[in-house]
Order: structure tokens, then C-alpha cells, then sequence
């Protein structure tokens, strides 16, 4: 019996020992993947330095936690770190092969100093694939408020979900946005931008983008960059991008003007630009029924729980709000504008309402 417990024993002290091997491993290996996204991305100076945790400290922040966050690509499970609560963030098995995990990390850790980005506290790289934990937020997905109603309470999408939140809403993706094309060495195009990339906080209604993994540098003094793979969500993909993969600031600029669209109309709405044809606008969720662009009167599309809260009196907000969706989601790419100018534009609207909001009390 002495025997076989020592044999027990040796083979756990084996197993423990091939463990800490492969987290070593693992931790040279996508470390230094981070290390090279993060000199890439900020020639060597960077804004916040980034915390790395051991992954037993992972396992020990989430072991106890049955509060989950679903999210597109992957999950994320709050936990507890040095007695704060904490989102905890695993990736799924495909994703290393189309996503740039060690990306997301730099960009979102150079990012982390803005109300409209979801904080990162830290890493482990000591897993497989690296884990991500950032600051814990009562979170629902703007994909949840927009296409999920029955998953939360009418009370809870009249607070987040009112005209002027949507305007918010807008207003603070659009600045995460220009921030990335503006603010780095050279320009950084999210690629990705959609509902479910963006969290609203409940207690606050501040609209945290998340998700960098597909962002792309422009080379510097270039104005686009060709990608031999298109990876990114149908409907939201800029036409110039989907069909020759052809990646500029503009590319940003469309998938924001089809999120806009779905803000204005409560619904999963996309615009399509068919050869030969009218440009076109789409219900995903009505067996993709179609609607000519140009002979859309915006009181007839907008979301009825708008028009409910304040009526006409806003008419002129919302075909302010729908030109903008037309200008962003132009079918050539030059002839959209800017997102620094769609931001813009958006502060006027925004402005006009709170002023409006105002002449009512």
C-alpha cells in the first residue's frame, strides 16, 4: 500500500509539474505576442501599463461565479479581484484563428482612460488563450436592448432605450470611433462594429465599446490597407471591404450608419446596394422584405416607442438622424464622410434635442 500512495503521489507532483510547464509556456509565448502588438501600436510609448495576472488568480476570481455575461464572441463571467468585482473574459475555440486576441489586449489597454470604452484591468497569458478581466459594469448588450426584448422588463428598454439615450448611445460609439482614427501613430480601423460589441451600463446608461480583435493599422502615409481574408458580420460590412477587401476609415463609417439605422428603428435593419437596382433597405426579421431608399418617409420606419414619446415635435430630429444613415452607408466608400464629421453632426442632433427637452419644462 506504502507503494502504490508514493506512486499516487510522484505522478500528482508530475502532473502538477507538467501544469506549471505549459503556463510558463504559454506565458512567454502570447506575452510576448502582447509586447509586440503593444510596440506596434504606440511605438514604444505606452499610455497604461497593462496587469497581468497568474492564472490560478483566474481561477480563483471566478470559481464561486454564476453571474454570466453572453456576448457574440465568447463570454464573460464576473468574479472577485483583490475585493472588487471584476468581468472575466474567455474567448471560444475558433476564435485564434480569425480574431487577434493579443490586439485586442493593446489597443483596449491604450483605450482604457475613455467613459466609452469597457476598462481593462488586466490579462493572464498564462492559458492557452489569454484571458482578458475588466471592470465590472451592470451590463446589457445594446444586440439585448435592440433585438432581445423579452429578455429584460419594458420599464428597463423605456429608461436605456429613450430617444435621447439613443442619441447618446450614438453620440459615444461615434467618439470611441473617432478616437481610433485619430489619436494613434496612424489610423486604427475597428472593422467590427455592431450591437453586440457595444454594452450599455445600467446604472449609468454610458454606451463601453469592446472587442478590438479584427482593428487593423493603416501603413503610415497610406489611406487603406487590402486584406486577402474579409472577416467581419454580414450586413454590417462596407461593400468595398466585403467584395475586394479593401479597409479604410470609411469602412468604419458604414457599419456605424447601419448601427444608427437599427437605433432609429428598433429593429435589425440593414442597406444593401444592388447592381443594376435602387439602393435598397432590409428587415432582417421579415424574410429580408425591401424597401426603396429614396421613397422612405423616416415617420413611417422610425421605432414606435419614439414616436410614442415625444411625436412629431422631434420630426425634424429624426430626418436629421436618417440623412446621416444615408450618407454613412452610401455604396463608395469616398463619398461617405468622415466619422469626425458624423460625430459632429451627431452632437447638433443631440443638442437640438436637449434643447427641445428643455423648452418642454
Amino acid at each position: 500500500m506504502q507503494f502504490f500512495r508514493r506512486l499516487t503521489i510522484r505522478k500528482k507532483q508530475s502532473s502538477s509539474e507538467e501544469w506549471r510547464k505549459k503556463e510558463h509556456d504559454y506565458y512567454l509565448q502570447n506575452g510576448s505576442a502582447v509586447l509586440e502588438e503593444l510596440l506596434a501600436l504606440c511605438n514604444g510609448n505606452c499610455r497604461i501599463p497593462i496587469r497581468y495576472f497568474t492564472a490560478t488568480e483566474i481561477h480563483n476570481a471566478i470559481r464561486h461565479s454564476k453571474n454570466k455575461l453572453e456576448i457574440f464572441d465568447g463570454r464573460m463571467v464576473a468574479g472577485s479581484m483583490d475585493k472588487r468585482l471584476v468581468f472575466v473574459r474567455f474567448f471560444p475555440h475558433y476564435f485564434r484563428n480569425f480574431f487577434n486576441i493579443f490586439r485586442d489586449i493593446a489597443i483596449t489597454a491604450q483605450m482604457s482612460h475613455l467613459k466609452n470604452v469597457l476598462r481593462l484591468v488586466g490579462c493572464s497569458v498564462e492559458l492557452e488563450k489569454p484571458v482578458m478581466v475588466y471592470e465590472y459594469v451592470e451590463a446589457i448588450s445594446l444586440h439585448t436592448l435592440l433585438f432581445e426584448k423579452g429578455n429584460h422588463d419594458d420599464q428597463t428598454r423605456k429608461s436605456l432605450f429613450s430617444w435621447g439615450n439613443r442619441l447618446r448611445i450614438a453620440n459615444q460609439v461615434a467618439s470611441a470611433i473617432v478616437f481610433l482614427h485619430t489619436e494613434f501613430t496612424t489610423p486604427i480601423i475597428y472593422k467590427d462594429l455592431k450591437p453586440s460589441n457595444v454594452i450599455i451600463d445600467q446604472n449609468s446608461g454610458v454606451a463601453k465599446l469592446l472587442n478590438f480583435s479584427l482593428s487593423v493599422s493603416l501603413p503610415p502615409g497610406e489611406l487603406q490597407v487590402v486584406k486577402d481574408v474579409t472577416c467581419g458580420t454580414y450586413g454590417y460590412l462596407a461593400p468595398e471591404y466585403a467584395v475586394s477587401g479593401i479597409v479604410t476609415q470609411n469602412t468604419d463609417v458604414y457599419s456605424f450608419g447601419v448601427v444608427l439605422l437599427q437605433l432609429l428603428t428598433g429593429k435589425n435593419m440593414g442597406t444593401l446596394n444592388i447592381k443594376d437596382r435602387n439602393y435598397i433597405m432590409y428587415d432582417v426579421d421579415s424574410d429580408l422584405e425591401t424597401i426603396e431608399i429614396e421613397k422612405i418617409y423616416v415617420m413611417d420606419i422610425a421605432d414606435p416607442a419614439i414616436l410614442e414619446e415625444h411625436g412629431i415635435e422631434i420630426q425634424q430630429q429624426l430626418e436629421d438622424c436618417w440623412d446621416l444613415v444615408k450618407k454613412c452607408t452610401k455604396s463608395k466608400g469616398e463619398e461617405r464622410p468622415y466619422m469626425i464629421e458624423v460625430a459632429k453632426e451627431l452632437r447638433r442632433i443631440h443638442n437640438c434635442f436637449r434643447a427641445f427637452t428643455l423648452g418642454q419644462n
